[in-house]
């Protein structure tokens, strides 16, 4: 949704309840981090919220006689989890001090670079396209190629720090799988991947 030219990927979105997105690829948070947005938090709240004595002290607003039930709440009424530590603060931060237009930029990039890949692909005698990439994944077969050379050609490029690449499976047969997230990834440095695919 952030790329321009990909956004009508995800028309209708604004009719969903809820929507969960894993930022540890494109948003460059942590691992662990997720996050999970509501159109009504209420109801969120509803079907979240635990209700043990133990837990008075986090819904105290809504203990006194004398005020009405609150309408904010803790984050921890709207997942299921309940001790855990602030995994979303690194999100935010990097939201806070890069900006959304870093992140927008950062997937363009990735999206334009798995295209151009896509093309150099399509112009190579020995590689073929297995679907064009709708992201910025995107997988690909050299032929007479085995497990064992995809395997091969991933070794090769980590011991030279010249990628981390790995081979995947569609539809049974192994292939190889490239994934662009880092925005500072250029044209060279996909040729020298493709040059060593000979």
């Amino acid at each position: 949704m952030l790329d321009p030219g990909k956004r009508h990927l995800h028309t209708g979105i604004e009719r969903v309840d809820s929507l969960v997105m894993d930022p540890h690829k494109w948003w460059f948070a942590p691992f662990d981090s997720a996050a999970l947005l509501y159109k009504d938090p209420h109801l969120a709240k509803g079907v979240h919220t635990k209700d043990a004595s133990y837990l008075n002290v986090i819904h105290s607003s809504e203990l006194t006689e004398h005020r009405a039930p609150s309408t904010e709440f803790n984050p921890s009424d709207l997942a299921y989890h309940l001790t855990r530590r602030a995994r979303e603060m690194a999100l935010w931060f990097s939201l806070a001090v890069n900006g959304l237009d870093a992140y927008r930029d950062a997937v363009v990039a990735g999206n334009e670079m798995a295209r151009y890949l896509a093309d150099q692909i399509k112009a190579h005698p020995d590689l073929k396209l297995v679907r064009e990439p709708d992201l910025s994944v995107l997988l690909f077969r050299r032929n007479g190629w085995t497990n064992g050379n995809y395997d091969q050609w991933s070794t090769d490029l980590l011991e030279r720090q010249v990628a981390f690449v790995t081979s995947s499976t569609w539809q049974g047969e192994t292939v190889g799988r490239l994934v662009f997230l880092h925005p500072g990834t250029t044209t060279a440095m996909v040729d020298d991947v493709l040059a060593a695919l000979n």
